[in-house]
């Protein structure tokens, strides 16, 4: 073990010469602890109350008032270690909810949209204002995530501010399955009588989820969206 420093070992000797105590001296050089613990304040407690002047002695409000510092220290102590704990268990409870996300659809800001087991895909439009008139269209993906070629287009009509959701059966205006990898999603709005581009929502599974450090927020790698912060989630399917 590591010995008290010599300064502090002075300080040690000088309280306990205050109390009228000799510090014990050894000839051999025996291990020192590196801080007080409940049996060191015991002993110099016991010292002070040995050692007290009889027509003067240490009131009771002192000694209850010296025994509820060392328990507030010793408390805090020990709700350092229990915290210490908490943390590490906080940590391991981290991976096992990142793993349980991978595999999941999820609801997020995008407008690159994969299909699902039969074709199709699903999303949101989200409307920050009542729109009169509604219309999405669903192309190809074309160079550099650009869209392509026009597949599908669908009037969803007057709706409320806030999401409106939407869903295609990867069919053409021909019935037969379009079949791409990719599509790119794009919704125009009317409001007041002006025309203008609403934002979009896809639904895609996570393909990868990263363990935060302690105080960072949880990722999550998207297919076809890339990684967005768990907060960018609006909703979850299964």
């Amino acid at each position: 073990m590591t010995e008290i420093s010599a300064t502090s070992q002075q300080t040690l000797d000088s309280l306990l010469k205050k109390l009228g105590a000799t510090p014990a001296t050894t000839t051999s050089k025996t291990p020192h602890k590196t801080q007080l613990d409940q049996s060191d304040f015991l002993k110099l407690m016991t010292a002070q109350l040995s050692n007290q002047d009889p027509f003067q002695p240490q009131s009771n409000d002192q000694m209850i008032a010296q025994m509820a510092q060392f328990s507030t220290v010793s408390g805090i102590t020990q709700l350092n270690s229990t915290m210490t704990n908490v943390a590490t268990q906080i940590s391991e409870n981290r991976i096992a909810t990142a793993a349980n996300f991978i595999g999941k659809t999820v609801l997020v800001p995008g407008n690159i949209a994969m299909p699902d087991d039969t074709g199709g895909i699903s999303g949101a439009i989200d409307l920050p204002s009542d729109a009169s008139s509604l219309q999405l269209q669903i192309s190809t993906e074309g160079a550099n995530g650009q869209p392509g070629a026009l597949v599908k287009a669908i009037d969803l009509g007057a709706n409320p501010t806030g999401l409106v959701g939407f869903q295609w059966d990867g069919k053409n205006d021909s019935g037969a399955a379009v079949g791409a990898a990719r599509y790119i999603v794009t919704a125009s709005m009317t409001s007041g009588g002006k025309t203008s581009q609403a934002s979009t929502d896809v639904y895609a599974p996570i393909t990868e989820a990263m363990v935060p450090a302690v105080g960072e927020t949880q990722s999550l790698r998207v297919a076809g969206v890339g990684i967005v912060k768990m907060s960018d989630i609006r909703a979850f399917k299964y």
